[in-house]
């Protein structure tokens, strides 16, 4: 598990660090560098292979997919990364030329493969599918109901289990999850909801139903990836649910040994934090630079004369901008 990352000229990132919690929340306005930041983890993830004389040597190349592209301002300056993980690992790296690659000092976790970037489609979470033997969740949530055959008519079907009863849980309205054979080999999602007399498909679902289904349907693979990494994870939630699904995050991250970072802009799922302040992190851009700041270090720097962060909901308290991380206020009086 990765517990601290410093980066050095990648894209919006000058010279950033922080340290990363199991699962960590990551907030800031719109085009302050969040996305940037999950990019700094799929790209190492798709790039990293095995120098063959080398055996603990790892070469980062260019790749047109996964660009390693630098600052604007510092096209001809070195890049630099480190990475340190709770084995512990120190992993460092860096390359001068563009047309060269970043060689680390030893391998990332599970040689840097699987790291997933999500950025869940609900009509896609739900659509018909082909059944193999082998599937995994892909980035907009194809996959999912190949994953769940594979837990429900697998050895594993405690995970489908755990799976069908948080969705229970979140969704009251649930009462049984299952799959429909809709022709040979192909099969769709669909629940059984209270006082229906047959099966609701799953494109008839909300699309925050579905959200919650891929998310948990994500952490609950038999090998979910070493780095998951949800685009806006709120997307479609009731607020009232962030409150659960967060401690589950956490839970699942810490017990499979993964971290997990998510984007929002909803200040009720920071709520959520109250007792983790230390897992939310704050990008901010200033100068076309962008910093990643923890929301527990930002407070502790908080002039205590003009507020008590105590009397504010941690959302609210980061919503008002008094920590930052928020997108400055807009004039919107006109002139006679």
């Amino acid at each position: 598990m990765i517990t601290h990352v410093h980066i050095q000229n990648f894209r919006s990132f000058l010279d950033a660090k922080v340290d990363l919690q199991p699962f960590s929340l990551v907030v800031g306005a719109n085009g302050s560098g969040k996305t940037n930041f999950l990019r700094f983890f799929e790209v190492l993830s798709h790039q990293v292979r095995r120098k063959a004389h080398a055996r603990t040597d790892v070469f980062v190349g260019i790749h047109e997919s996964f660009p390693w592209i630098r600052h604007t301002n510092l096209q001809d300056q070195p890049m630099f990364l480190r990475i340190l993980t709770s084995d512990p690992l120190d992993i460092t790296g860096g390359f001068d030329k563009a047309d060269g690659g970043v060689k680390l000092s030893t391998s990332l976790p599970n040689d840097g493969q699987g790291v997933q970037m999500y950025n869940l489609v609900p009509d896609v979470i739900t659509g018909i599918e082909p059944i193999k033997p082998a599937a995994e969740v892909g980035p907009s949530g194809i996959g999912a109901t190949q994953v769940l055959d594979i837990l429900k008519n697998g050895d594993r079907e405690e995970l489908f289990e755990e799976i069908e009863s948080h969705l229970k849980q979140y969704v009251p309205e649930v009462e049984k999850l299952s799959l429909q054979t809709v022709k040979q080999g192909f099969k769709q999602i669909q629940v059984r909801e209270k006082g229906l007399n047959k099966p609701t498909p799953g494109p008839e679902l909300s699309e925050g139903t579905r959200l919650i289904l891929a998310i948990l349907t994500i952490l609950h693979q038999e090998k979910p990836p070493p780095i998951i990494l949800l685009e806006d994870i709120d997307r479609g939630m009731h607020p009232r649910l962030f409150e659960y699904m967060a401690p589950l995050m956490k839970d699942i991250a810490v017990r499979m040994d993964v971290n997990i970072i998510a984007t929002t802009h909803n200040p009720y799922l920071v709520d959520a934090f109250q007792d983790d302040k230390k897992a939310v992190i704050i990008v901010e851009k200033e100068d076309g630079a962008s910093t990643l700041t923890t929301l527990e270090d930002k407070l502790e720097g908080l002039n205590y004369d003009e507020v008590n962060p105590d009397d504010l909901p941690l959302g609210q308290l980061w919503y008002s901008g008094l920590v930052g991380g928020v997108p400055k206020k807009i004039d919107l009086a006109t002139k006679a």
